[in-house]
């Protein structure tokens, strides 16, 4: 009884502890908002669209009029589908960044900070939390709005509502258009390393270094109405070597998750010159842990399913040896019932039987009791009967 008790109380912890995996794994995968473009942008419409992010080595140049052509590569590779960009209609949305070392000032001391320089619909793709004021668009026409994230804005300012405010960054005047928090997932806080810091217009920032910045991402939610259409798409339309390209989409998927755990250890050993930002080094933070977590699963569930398996084998074996058991005793009741008919309707009565019996089992006196018993076994209903009859 003991052991039952202890084996239910072990399946039971194991039981919980994979729940426990299984939704720290669900959680996880929603918690990176920088990986759910395509679902955003997709909102109620019934077509497919995957995001995909690509990531240049340091020697590989890549800027605004990259970014164009870019487009026009696109634009055709839609075309063989018959997807067309119209003025109504935006069949995708694309951002690109790249990062710089800045000086701020204002009436206090200088600040050096790190100042992602942003291009395209980059807030879409980072729907960052604001604090106060808003973000800058790509649509405006002076490139002079930044955002702060908040320990910035407490280090210059001590607040963090500062929309409106001025500071100068390498000597050029720049309006704050907002505060935004950074992200509080556990991936990201781990990711990011960098410090107080600001976002800039790609613009501003090629000018604060006369165009000596180079995009180091670029991100794009695009039409994929064929599996992989998006992916080769884009994959043809930036054909230098060494680039990164990721599908985002199903990044966290089971198969993709098992792949994680096939190829671990090997992730670390890249042999390219690639910086990540930060919301991609939180991807692949958050790719080994799940890669963890489906593993410790996999080791929570395998003892009460095979608990499982020999239980039900076990009750399946029970239920097919009482059913047989049920159906002799019915066969048993069924020929006694028959054997009680034909007797009355013979019209011999069960102690003549028996007294009969005897006699014929006492005839056989020279058997040993072994014999005697297989001799009874062989005795028919109608041998019986004759002899009671008295027929030869």
């Amino acid at each position: 009884m003991i052991k039952k008790i202890i084996l239910i109380a072990v399946n039971a912890l194991l039981l919980i502890a994979f729940i426990v995996c299984l939704s720290l794994s669900a959680s996880l995968t929603k918690a990176l908002r920088s990986q759910q473009a395509a679902e955003a942008w997709t909102g109620q419409s019934e077509e497919r669209f995957a995001q995909l992010s690509v990531f240049f080595p340091i020697s590989h140049t890549f800027d605004n009029n990259s970014i164009r052509s870019l487009h026009n590569s696109l634009d055709e590779a839609l075309l063989t589908v018959s997807l067309e960009t119209t003025d109504d209609r935006k069949l995708y949305n694309d951002a690109w960044s790249a990062v710089v070392e800045v000086s701020i000032f204002n009436e206090r001391s200088p600040v050096t900070a790190r100042a992602i320089a942003v291009g395209g619909d980059f807030f879409f793709f980072h729907p960052l939390f604001l604090r106060s004021g808003g973000y800058f668009s790509q649509n405006d026409v002076m490139k002079d709005r930044v955002v702060l994230d908040e320990e910035l804005a407490w280090r210059l300012f001590g607040s963090a509502h500062l929309e409106g405010f001025q500071i100068f960054i390498n000597d050029r005047p720049f309006t704050i258009a907002g505060v935004i928090s950074r992200e509080k997932d556990h991936a990201s806080s781990k990711a990011y390393t960098d410090g107080a810091g600001l976002f800039m217009s790609f613009e501003a920032a090629m000018e604060l270094t006369d165009n000596m910045v180079t995009i180091r991402s670029y991100e794009i939610v695009m039409p994929d109405p064929i599996t992989g259409f998006a992916l080769n798409a884009l994959t043809d339309a930036i054909p230098e070597k060494n680039t990164h390209i990721i599908e985002n989409s199903n990044r966290f998927s089971l198969e993709n998750t098992f792949a994680t755990i096939r190829s671990f250890g090997e992730r670390s050993m890249r042999g390219d010159s690639i910086e990540y930002p930060y919301w991609e080094n939180a991807a692949r933070y958050t790719e080994e842990l799940l890669a963890l977590l489906l593993a410790l699963s996999l080791i929570f569930i395998t003892f009460p399913i095979i608990c499982f398996v020999v239980y039900t084998v076990k009750a399946i074996r029970f239920l097919i040896g009482r059913g047989k058991r049920t159906a002799r005793r019915a066969i048993e009741k069924h020929d006694k019932r028959q054997y009680d008919k034909y007797m009355a309707k013979q019209g011999i009565e069960q102690a003549d039987v028996e007294y009969k019996l005897s006699d014929i089992l006492a005839d056989n006196h020279e058997l040993d009791d072994h014999e005697v018993d297989e001799n009874y076994d062989t005795y028919s209903l109608d041998d019986i009967i004759r002899e009671v009859n008295g027929d030869n």
